[in-house]
Formats: structure tokens, sequence, C-alpha cells
């Protein structure tokens, strides 16, 4: 296999992901598509090869052999770096390589609300960006840690499984630590981080209970926590993180969120009307007093009511897609296919576009 050419023309199209898989062609996912490429079917001898230069350390290769999988970075091109994952699949070596580009995207890159702004801005809380796998959290994520390092004097420090926007200093001291690396996991890199003076902690994702809790003290003791879940909205968002814990505890965690929770950024990706590239579609809450309330009292199916008011720059999927319609950012079609309620979506869309070219680039995520 020419690993090196496929590496090549995944920069050169700008595709998000590498996919390899013994006996089948390598895909690319180009736009949000995955594609194959032209070349033979790759056998075991193809995969074991690219792993290890990829890999590049016997620690990996046990690790994978002892888990059956295994997450690292690698970076094959000055321009580029990928989040690698190799995994095995009916006893079958797979690799699937996410692209990150080098330069960190900026907000206006993104072209994020303006609230993503006044968010990155707040001295402390915690705040989640949220979305299903390859939605962007990480980009959105970074790009708000560039706003904070170009704009204050502050202590950064990330824990992330692997590392992927590589920050360097500007205006803040910024420490990145890697799982497995530098630290054993994210709820001891999170106590840790703690002891170091830091203004920002970044938290690559909150998988469990104990770095849930972790997090919450950390805002609570006036630090500014970023991190990510999987979810798909600010109340499926809320509730995920109290249903990780004993029922015995949900008044209290219910109380550490309405006090410490700050915002809630739920994401998409739609495709631009162009036909060039997408663009993230935004559900924003922020906790407002309002909001607060409704987290203490456990009437968290009240806060998308909230959202749909905009106060203080909120908005719901459907706003946030007629938004982009109304602008000529996406199209209607496309909107409709991310929308959670097609008549709220169309009442909010002033005109219909058209769908462009589907072909074309990933802009930014």
């Amino acid at each position: 296999m020419d690993f090196k050419a496929i590496v090549q023309l995944c920069v050169k199209q700008k595709a998000s992901d590498i996919h390899l898989g013994e006996g089948h062609e390598p895909y690319l996912r180009v736009d949000g598509v995955l594609r194959s490429v032209a070349h033979p079917p790759l056998d075991s001898k193809d995969l074991r090869e690219t792993f290890t230069a990829v890999a590049g350390s016997e620690r990996l290769a046990r690790i994978l052999e002892e888990r059956r999988g295994v997450d690292f970075s690698y970076q094959p091109l000055p321009e580029v770096r990928f989040r690698v994952v190799a995994y095995f699949e009916r006893e079958r070596l797979h690799i699937t390589m996410r692209a990150i580009p080098i330069r960190v995207p900026t907000m206006e890159d993104l072209e994020l609300p303006e609230v993503i702004r006044t968010i990155a801005n707040f001295p402390r809380g915690l705040v989640l960006v949220t979305g299903m796998t390859g939605s962007g959290k990480s980009t959105t994520q970074a790009a708000m840690l560039d706003h904070v390092n170009r704009t204050y004097p502050r202590c950064i420090i990330t824990i992330e499984d692997p590392i992927e926007y590589v920050h360097s200093n500007q205006k803040c001291s910024v420490s990145q630590r890697e799982v497995g690396h530098d630290v054993q996991n994210f709820a001891d890199g999170l106590v840790q981080a703690m002891r170091q003076d830091p203004d920002v902690i970044q938290i690559g994702e909150m998988r469990d209970p104990e770095t849930m809790k972790v997090a919450l003290h950390a805002a609570e003791t006036g630090h500014l926590v970023l991190s990510t879940l999987h979810t798909t909205n600010a109340t499926h968002t809320i509730e995920r993180i109290i249903a990780n814990f004993p029922e015995t505890e949900h008044d209290l965690i219910r109380d550490m969120l309405a006090t410490n929770l700050r915002a809630a950024i739920g994401q998409r990706l739609v495709r631009r009307a162009s036909g060039k590239g997408r663009i993230a579609a935004l559900e924003i809450m922020v906790c407002n007093s309002a909001v607060q309330k409704m987290i203490r009292e456990n009437q968290i199916f009240e806060v998308g009511a909230v959202i749909k008011g905009r106060e203080m720059g909120m908005q719901t999927y459907d706003q946030a897609l007629a938004d982009l319609v109304n602008a000529g950012k996406t199209a209607d079609d496309e909107a409709l296919r991310h929308c959670d309620d097609e008549f709220a979506y169309k009442r909010a869309v002033k005109g219909v576009k058209s769908t462009g070219d589907r072909g074309g680039i990933i802009a930014g995520f």
C-alpha cells in the first residue's frame, strides 16, 4: 500500500478522515461523505506495516494487543496531524485517522456566533461543547481556547486523549497533557491540574462520574472548565450528567450543575450552500436564573422553552439552521435534514435556498 500517497491525497482533498481496513480499498471522508480511493484492497500485511509506521513505539503496539484498540497522535507532514484509532474487527486490524490542521482555527474562521466569544470570556464555571462524533466539537473548543490564549494573561492546562490541536503560548501559558503519556486518566489529570495554578482547564471528554464530579468541583473553586460530551442537545446533556450518578446523589449533582454550569453548546455540521465545505449549526444554552431554577427543581424538560426565547444569545438548533438558510450559508433541504422540529424550523425561515453542488472540500472543520 502506498500509504504516503493516501495521506497526501487526504491533504489535497482536505478530507476529514482516512479509513483503512483489511479486505477493502481505502476510504476518505470528504465534506462529510465517505468516498473510496482507487486502490487495490488492503491485506493484513498492509495494515500491520501502516500501524508500525504511524505508531512508532512498542508501547502502543502492546496496548493495541492487550486492549484490542489504541488512540494516539501522528504527524506525517508539517501541515497536518492525525488522531489515529487502531482497533480489531473480527480479528482484523482497522485504522481510522482524523485529520487535524496544524493551524488552530479562529472563531472568525469557523463563523461562530458572537455569543461564543462571550462564553469563552467567562472567568469561571463549566462550559460544555456537545454533539455526535465528527460534529466538530474539538475544533470549536480549540477556537475558544485560542481566543482566551490571544486575549488574556492566563494559565491554560489541557488534558486530552490524545492531544489534538497544539496551542503555542500567546498571552497565556499553555500546558497540554496527554492521557497515557503524561497522566493516567482524565480524573487524575484534572485533580493534578487544580494544583498547578490554572485559570482555564480543558478536559478532552467527561467520560465517567469521577471526572464529571471533579470538573464541577474545579468550576466551583473558580476555574473556567471546558469539556465535551456526546449528547444531542442541552436537555440531554444535563440529564446525561445527572444519570451518571446514583439516585441518592441526584439532588447534589443538580445543585452543583445549577451553580456551576455556565453554558452548553450543541453542534451539528451542515453542508454550505456553495457545496464547498461545512458550517456549524449551534444550539446555545446559557445558564441564566431561569435555567438554574429549572435544573435545581428537576424541571429540565422546560429548558428548551427558555432557549427558544433567544435571551442572552441563546438559540435552538432549528433557529440556528433557519439563520444559516436566511443568510444564504446553507440550503433549505440540507437544514431540513438536520432540524429537530420541521414546523418550528420552517416558521423561522424567511426564504428557501436551493441546494448547490455537494462536492468540494471541508472548510474549517
